[in-house]
């Protein structure tokens, strides 16, 4: 994977101006991994972009529904696969369609489901001496 940018941020504000960076960068058709810890702020910085791209809704962590899904300036599948335990759950999901059905999709633990991406962004997500580092990556 290579590493196209880093943003620091020590507060929710900053977590929101990288993701007002991000915004930009992301297009139609773009798969976004979000990869860190519980409670590192992934679905804090969906919440952010679903907020730039003036989302009908409020984003919330479907880690219940497993998928939501936001119409606005720009369309936006959000994963969550925390309680997702073997790949045949993924298969029943029908992933591929909704990726492919246009938008960003933003996938939260994606573990399960990366290794069957060949193109995506991934935004690492880590706690270093009480600040969030989030490392943009591409594949």
């Amino acid at each position: 994977m290579k590493i196209l940018d880093r943003y620091s941020s020590k507060s929710p504000k900053e977590t929101e101006q990288a993701a007002e960076i991000l915004a930009g960068i992301f297009k139609e058709g773009d798969i976004v991994l979000l990869e860190g810890d519980l409670g590192s702020g992934k679905t804090f910085l969906v919440k952010a972009l679903c907020k730039i791209w003036q989302t009908e809704d409020e984003a919330v962590s479907p880690t219940f529904t497993i998928l939501n899904q936001y119409s606005g300036r720009m369309q936006v599948n959000h994963f969550d696969l925390y309680r997702i335990q073997e790949e045949r759950e993924l298969d029943q999901l029908g992933w591929e369609e909704i990726i492919d059905g246009g938008g960003v999709t933003l996938i939260e633990w994606p573990q399960m489901l990366e290794k069957h991406l060949e193109n995506y962004y991934k935004l690492k997500i880590e706690m270093q001496d009480g600040e969030r580092i989030i490392s943009l990556l591409e594949k």
